[in-house]
């Protein structure tokens, strides 16, 4: 019987196939007389990506340029190469992506440069696709430490952790989850961290994820939701099985996503940035890419209080150091 593909063999056979299609299907050609930045998330429609749409809005009028916001509806790494290889074709002038699947960027960012373009990374990388800027929220060793120092303060140093993840292939999610690992093994020896579970994009399956977890592990002390999609499931989770105050919920999650639940005590905290600065942060790199002005190590960006830093040697665009909201401080904050 013959095998059938793997979801990333047929991804990447999609690419393939496709680089040279998308030109007969895409939209109208952009004007050339203004600049163009397009983001393309993970999913749209929740609220942290919605914030980064309204920083990049902002920068495009701000800054000169037409900004684009457009990408799957759910997690799904082959509309999201789709998309990509759409607005190549309508000449979009520069092009940032939360990446879902580093394997499908290398074709994708050598199509760009063909086209006269340039494709780069926000919010999530693919390192070694030879982008030439990854616009980063935070270092992905800050933010996986972060949370484990924040956690180990409040749970205890042998306390056993669960992990709600979204899509298994998501490069910053699992970089972020491989520092949580390397924190605890290196700090907290006796901490026991339980294997990833991954939800996709949807908030119903980490919620079941986190019954299942709170099921089976009578010792289980926290649950850290990883992907802001999974925040709602886990603090849901906590909630339904009467165990708000016993399991602490966290994760990567903006305020307003997780308000409720750092209120009811079923969140004892949040590690994240400001999306909103991150979307304006995109838009500003990608009108510096198209102008071709070298990155300094140092940065002023428009309403930024502080210079944004650069690695000339990783290609990171750094927007600063993670953010712990609580209970003290989640109401100065509507993202």
């Amino acid at each position: 019987m013959p095998k059938t593909p793997s979801p990333r063999a047929s991804l990447l056979a999609l690419t393939a196939a496709t680089l040279g299609l998308a030109a007969a299907t895409a939209g109208p050609a952009l004007a050339q007389d203004t600049p163009s930045v397009a983001f393309v998330p993970q999913l749209i429609g929740i609220p942290y990506f919605n914030s980064m749409e309204a920083g990049g809005l902002a920068a495009g009028e701000d800054l000169g340029v037409e900004f684009i916001y457009t990408g799957p509806v759910d997690a799904n790494p082959v509309d999201q190469l789709q998309i990509v290889q759409s607005l190549i074709a309508r000449g979009v002038d520069a092009i940032s992506v939360s990446v879902i699947d580093a394997s499908a960027m290398t074709p994708l960012v050598q199509q760009a440069e063909a086209s006269d373009a340039v494709l780069f990374t926000s919010d999530s990388d693919a390192a070694d696709s030879g982008r030439p800027v990854y616009v980063a929220q935070a270092t992905d060793e800050g933010l996986g430490y972060t949370i484990i120092d924040e956690l180990a303060e409040r749970v205890g140093k042998d306390a056993t952790i669960g992990i709600v993840s979204g899509e298994a292939t998501s490069s910053n999610l699992n970089a972020w989850i491989g520092f949580m690992q390397e924190r605890a093994a290196a700090e907290y020896p006796e901490m026991t961290l339980l294997d990833p579970q991954y939800a996709g994009g949807t908030a119903e399956r980490a919620a079941q994820l986190t019954s299942d977890l709170i099921s089976a592990t009578p010792e289980l002390d926290a649950v850290i939701s990883v992907a802001s999609s999974t925040c709602p499931g886990v603090g849901q989770a906590i909630e339904a099985a009467g165990k708000t105050g016993e399991i602490i919920g966290t994760g990567y999650c903006s305020p307003n996503t997780v308000r409720s639940y750092i209120e009811s005590g079923a969140f004892g905290f949040s590690v994240l940035w400001d999306p909103y600065k991150l979307g304006y942060l995109t838009v500003w790199a990608g009108k510096q890419l198209i102008e071709g002005t070298p990155f300094a190590a140092e940065n002023t960006v428009p309403t930024f209080d502080a210079p944004v830093t650069f690695d000339a040697e990783t290609g990171i665009l750094l927007l600063g150091e993670p953010a712990v909201f609580t209970a003290e401080n989640v109401n100065d904050f509507d993202f």
